[in-house]
């Protein structure tokens, strides 16, 4: 039978997972969000219909806005099984999060006690179970950290999370390989730590700092440093003027990939300097929403005031100042305290990918999951020390303390997830919380649109881009603004209306996709073919984008061009291998050239992905063919399988969607109702 010991350590990981089933199972009725959208419900190459290896191997293809560019291959992978198992109800996407922030929790958890195995923290003779005691709390008490909310929740940060998952599992199996004397076990931790960190790549970029944390847990808990602290201690001005000089040295050979950084943020309402200036300010309220967990300073945008110079505003200099000062103290303290030195390197490593140089936005509090996966462990070793020792009163307050602390981050995730619940509960606790921002106005006009409250929304657009009047704006709000408005006035039966509007989001900024494919469709609507081909030219020349491929062939069938069209079809192929759009688009330019046998084979291939366009287009072939009792046969089993309203609609919105294929609304209608009135009439006369 297992000891008393080994029965707690299989109880603590059950534990991390019931903990996080009873903070997060809230989420599982919560919607979709922002970029879930275009990521994953628009995101074609994950919809997929079979499990053949050559489809589950496109889905490492499916970028939102560049298919067939390798993107983000395990993240997308798992969205891609998700779809073909729940399609777009997001509960199944839920469960799979809360397991993945479950289980990065108990690596989390075997990663401390691997941690605290280590030549540098052997000398405090702690027992093991000890150890384990220490670990639990630390992963605990991130496990429960409000802050996680927007990774965990938002379903697209599923990608932050994967990132997370696989990162701390590399950390752990590189632990074990460093405190193995096994050759056989060493080979095989090696080999998993390889594989987590090609995971651990291949679900976010921010993983390529993985290999300086390696490099950080050997020279924090391997390497002597003793030597080094002597000389810190005894020369701290030299070691200073050392650490400066190795500064200056890395921003050195940097300093090309910073200026074309600083060149490229033209689409920001901010400059290279001013987010430079900004972020350290970021890092440290990210710290104040770690370490005072409470749901009212959490939402999904903030009003930060933008850092101009070291002085404006005054927090910019002492917070440059505090930044650097942790740096440097925990260096100096590295063989003292290494477990302090090593949370906090560890959070700035992990935080220099996207709160530093590259251009982008300037706070997420999901950015957050990778870099605080150790800020609770030096709290932890402290707090369960002190339960440890034989003062009783002082362990009794500490435990309490701590027990507090615990119960306040999960009663503030559980209200932060119910912030969540849709797009409209999400935009007006951000508009509460960020008054000043637009994008949060912008959010809930779009929410108020699908509500159908259109003046409502109208008004949140005009009030978002009364709070954006500077130039900068011009390049960034604004044609966010008008594109929105385009997207009302469409809503609303004005198709003329949202075409100007969506006309000046687009010319005020040509790398906007969403207007320019908002404005492509308009144009397709109201039959101006050319000025929608010139388009999707001007944005093809700036970027090869295979949708545009897309959305040319479109056009070129609606301008019964079919050779021009195959062209396009064969040109998206490449990107896009067996997709039933591009079977479908070869298949009715094929039938346009009068070659229905070849038309059939490729709808017959769309049909199989279970595409009811394809069905569609398949009964227009037989029925363009002569083919009357083929098309009745297919006709009776469509009537039968889908509703008849549905497969009317499904007509009318493949007119308007610029992506799909041109169908003979006339004829197909006339045959539906038709094959619908016999099949009526037939089972009149049984009764």
């Amino acid at each position: 039978m297992p000891s008393s010991y080994q029965r707690k350590l299989i109880f603590h990981p059950a534990l991390i997972f019931c903990f996080c089933l009873l903070i997060y199972n809230n989420i599982l009725d919560n919607g979709w969000h922002l970029d879930d959208s275009g990521n994953i419900l628009h995101n074609t190459p994950l919809h997929i219909t079979n499990l053949q290896p050559a489809t589950l191997f496109n889905t490492f293809y499916a970028h939102p806005e560049s298919t067939g560019k390798l993107y983000r291959p395990v993240a997308n992978f798992t969205f891609a099984l998700n779809w073909f198992f729940g399609q777009s109800s997001p509960v199944s996407y839920h469960l799979v999060d809360i397991f993945i922030h479950s289980l990065t929790a108990i690596m989390l958890y075997l990663s401390c006690v691997q941690l605290l195995n280590t030549p540098a923290l052997r000398k405090k003779n702690r027992s093991q179970l000890h150890k384990h005691n220490i670990a639990l709390l630390a992963a605990a008490l991130w496990l429960a950290a409000p802050i996680h909310t927007s990774a965990v929740t938002y379903i697209v940060q599923r990608m932050a999370q994967l990132a997370t998952l696989f990162s701390i599992s590399t950390l752990f199996f590189y632990l074990r390989l460093r405190l193995s004397n096994n050759r056989l076990y060493q080979i095989i931790f090696f080999t998993c730590c390889l594989c987590c960190a090609l995971l651990a790549l291949g679900s976010k970029e921010n993983t390529i700092l993985l290999f300086p944390s390696l490099a950080l847990i050997e020279g924090v808990f391997f390497f002597q440093f003793a030597k080094i602290q002597q000389f810190a201690q005894q020369k701290t001005k030299l070691f200073f003027l050392l650490f400066l000089l190795l500064s200056a040295g890395i921003l050195f050979f940097s300093w090309d990939f910073i200026i074309a950084q600083a060149n490229s943020y033209g689409h920001r309402n901010f400059t290279f300097q001013e987010r430079m200036l900004t972020e350290p300010r970021i890092l440290l309220f990210y710290l104040s929403q770690i370490f005072f967990p409470t749901a009212s300073r959490l939402s999904i945008v903030h009003d930060i005031t933008l850092s101009t110079s070291l002085f404006t505003p005054w927090q910019t200099l002492p917070a440059i100042i505090c930044c650097i000062g942790l740096i440097f103290l925990a260096i100096i303290q590295v063989h003292r305290r290494p477990l302090l030195s090593f949370a906090i390197l560890y959070y700035f490593l992990n935080h220099l990918v996207e709160s530093t140089i590259i251009p982008l936005e300037l706070i997420f509090e999901h950015r957050n999951l990778l870099p605080s996966l150790f800020l609770f462990l030096p709290l932890a070793t402290f707090v369960v020390d002190i339960i440890d020792t034989k003062k009783k009163g002082v362990a009794v307050i500490a435990m309490l303390v701590c027990t507090v602390f615990l119960v306040q981050s999960g009663l503030a995730t559980v209200k932060r997830n119910k912030a969540w619940k849709n797009a409209g509960t999400l935009s007006k606790d951000a508009v509460q919380k960020a008054p000043r921002d637009a994008r949060a106005r912008i959010n809930l006009a779009g929410w108020y649109a699908q509500q159908k409250k259109y003046q409502k929304a109208l008004q949140l657009c005009e009030e978002a881009e009364q709070r954006f009047t500077s130039e900068a704006s011009l390049n960034t709000i604004i044609p966010i603004v008008r594109n929105q408005q385009g997207g009302i006035a469409y809503q609303i039966g004005q198709p003329e209306k949202a075409l100007k509007y969506f006309q000046q989001a687009y010319s005020l900024r040509k790398d906007y996709r969403a207007a320019a494919e908002q404005l492509i469709a308009v144009l397709i609507e109201l039959k101006h073919y050319d000025e929608a081909q010139q388009i999707i030219t001007e944005r093809y020349a700036q970027k090869e984008d295979p949708y545009l491929l897309l959305m040319e062939a479109s056009v070129f069938l609606r301008q019964r061009k079919p050779a021009n069209a195959l062209a396009s079809y064969r040109k998206a192929e490449f990107f896009y291998r067996n997709l039933s759009l591009v079977l479908m688009g070869k298949g009715k330019a094929l039938a346009m050239q009068g070659d229905y046998s070849s038309a059939e084979a490729l709808l017959s291939q769309a049909v199989q992905q279970r595409d009811q366009i394809a069905m569609l287009l398949q009964v227009e072939n037989s029925l363009l063919t002569g083919k009357e009792q083929k098309a009745s046969l297919q006709l009776t089993k469509l009537v039968q399988t889908i509703p008849l309203t549905h497969l009317l609609n499904n007509l009318h919105a493949a007119e308007k969607d610029p992506f799909q294929i041109p169908l003979d609304k006339d004829l197909l209608r006339q045959a539906l109702l038709k094959t619908a009135s016999r099949m009526l009439s037939k089972t009149s006369d049984k009764r």
